[in-house]
């Protein structure tokens, strides 16, 4: 015979559920930790820079850019004009007007400057302003290959540009931009990284973010 008062499941008592409530808050906690540890690590693998904007300065004012040949400080002959292609892209995406390159070569050979070492502050004002540009752009590409890790390849690319406003010859904006070596998928899991140009793409992109 059945006792109806016979107990079939025991429930758990509160002590038991605040346990377990406690155990799974924990669970959570740490797996949020873990993900924004690699996010963190993700990041910081992909890129950095440094840079300089001068107080007061107002950008909607520069609506015209010249892009000056960038010193090229690679063994890649035509990093310089690689790059100076891609921030000249960037530039007119973000609906800023750019001085066509082939008449800055002109300009350049007319004013017979054989090296961009020479040129002074004043020669890049006079340039920028028969140009008809609010701001000159300059600057050097320090790194871009492929580079050879412990157990991977990988694409660097760092950048140093400056922009000098034409009326005063001021440095407006300057910065220092770089790829910053493998992410932590590549070092760790050996995963297929971005090419040479996708990463010279998102270096500029970053680059001119800052300003525009």
């Amino acid at each position: 015979m059945t006792n109806e008062y016979q107990q079939i499941g025991k429930e758990p008592s509160k002590m038991t559920v605040r346990r377990n409530e406690h155990h799974t808050r924990n669970r959570f906690i740490f797996s949020m930790l873990i993900a924004i540890c690699f996010l963190l690590i993700f990041i910081v693998g992909c890129s950095s820079q440094k840079y300089y904007l001068r107080k007061g300065i107002d950008i909607k004012n520069i609506k015209t850019v010249a892009v000056f040949p960038l010193e090229n400080l690679t063994p890649d002959d035509y990093a310089g004009e690689k790059i100076r292609n891609i921030i000249i892209t960037e530039l007119l995406s973000r609906q800023i007007n750019v001085v066509e390159p082939g008449e800055l070569t002109n300009l350049l050979k007319e004013m017979k400057i054989k090296s961009l070492k020479l040129l002074k502050v004043e020669d890049m004002q006079n340039i920028g302003r028969t140009a008809g540009a609010d701001a000159v752009m300059t600057g050097a590409v320090e790194a871009f290959g492929i580079s050879k890790g412990v157990s991977v390849n990988y694409p660097e690319v760092t950048i140093n540009l400056r922009l000098i406003e034409t009326s005063s010859g001021q440095v407006i904006w300057s910065i220092r931009q770089t790829s910053g070596g493998p992410d932590f998928w590549m070092r760790h899991f050996g995963s297929e990284g971005p090419s040479l140009s996708e990463t010279a793409r998102k270096v500029v992109e970053e680059a001119i973010g800052t300003l525009f």
